[in-house]
């Protein structure tokens, strides 16, 4: 009885184990511009960066060669216009502020009127379906990035 005792008090730590990934983070992020950044410009350059992304064109199956990366494209979200993690496995939308990468882009040159704006990138597959983080299958985590402010001054 107490062995009985023991493997299931301790199994579950052994199997925890198991589970563990040991890829590094998946990372989107923007390079350019920093949060915070003031335009005098209604033009400005949107530098998109990733880690363990290979960043692909949308309609483009990519046969993944490691368990510890993605392959996608960039989206990027102005002012919060979807909202990625209430709509689970659906394509992102098309809209005005919601930008559509599919060539595999890795910048962009936009030009916004004056004004206050949040900026958030979303990686989406080659159905422009938001792509769950690496060891998440259970649970909808969507690859995004921190979202930033900017301004462009009148």
């Amino acid at each position: 009885m107490k062995n009985i005792l023991f493997f299931l008090f301790i199994s579950p730590v052994v199997f925890s184990d198991l589970s563990t990934n040991d890829c590094e983070q998946v990372e989107l992020f923007f390079v350019t511009p920093q949060d915070g950044f003031i335009s005098a410009s209604k033009k400005f350059k949107v530098e998109f960066g990733s880690k363990n992304i290979n960043v692909s064109p949308a309609g483009v199956i990519i046969e993944e060669s490691t368990d510890c990366s993605v392959s996608g494209h960039h989206h990027l979200i102005i002012n919060n216009a979807y909202d990625v993690e209430k709509y689970e496995n659906q394509p992102i939308p098309f809209d005005n502020n919601i930008l559509h990468f599919g060539g595999g882009q890795k910048e962009a040159e936009l030009t916004l009127p004056p004004g206050k704006y949040s900026l958030q990138l979303v990686i989406g597959d080659y159905e422009h379906k938001p792509i769950n983080q690496i060891g998440s299958n259970k649970n909808y985590k969507p690859i995004v990035s921190k979202q930033i402010n900017i301004e462009i001054a009148p």
